[in-house]
């Protein structure tokens, strides 16, 4: 993926010095479960974009569970912009499409134990195909989405994986959306 983002670089800027091709995005919801996740994303052409997203699960408040996680989640997706927004002044507006790898590791302690070596550890993996909407206007990005897909690993007692859920519990199935809040550039 680095090298993609790295090799489209030259590309990407060769056109309209005030289009947009990069933007960094903060999912807002993320802080009220206990985790913050940044995007980056940079316009490989003007239909195709690619996304990073880092998160660090324990930087939040995890209203819901109260479980103290720590840990990390890695997000990696490639976009179509399959119905660009119109009159907008970055390739990355519009309806598009993707498929996002998920990674998920962290250590949590479930609310009802909380005695020492109570705390349980959880490896899980998603692919998952999203649509959504993203809105630029001038330099303010707006993206909301959602999404379905397969998940494996070690599970946990809450079926909440800082970036998808599973649907129903302990199944494959993975589900996620939401939305994100950010700066074009």
């Amino acid at each position: 993926m680095c090298i993609v983002l790295l090799s489209a670089s030259v590309y990407a800027q060769y056109y309209d010095e005030h289009t947009t091709k990069n933007n960094i995005k903060f999912t807002l919801l993320s802080l009220g479960s206990g985790s913050t996740r940044i995007t980056y994303e940079r316009a490989i052409t003007a239909k195709y974009s690619a996304e990073l997203t880092v998160g660090i699960i324990g930087l939040g408040w995890d209203w819901l569970h109260h479980t103290h996680s720590t840990g990390g989640l890695i997000k990696a997706a490639f976009k179509w912009n399959i119905i660009p927004q119109k009159n907008a002044n970055s390739w990355l507006a519009g309806f598009y499409l993707k498929p996002e790898f998920v990674a998920a590791f962290f250590d949590y302690s479930p609310a009802n134990d909380r005695s020492p070596g109570a705390t349980k550890h959880t490896n899980q993996y998603a692919l998952l195909a999203e649509c959504g909407y993203q809105v630029v206007v001038k330099w303010f990005v707006f993206d909301v989405y959602t999404g379905t897909g397969l998940s494996f690993g070690t599970g946990n007692d809450y079926n909440y994986y800082h970036g998808f859920m599973l649907f129903p519990n302990n199944s494959p199935l993975a589900f996620t959306a939401g939305f994100r809040l950010g700066v074009a550039f």
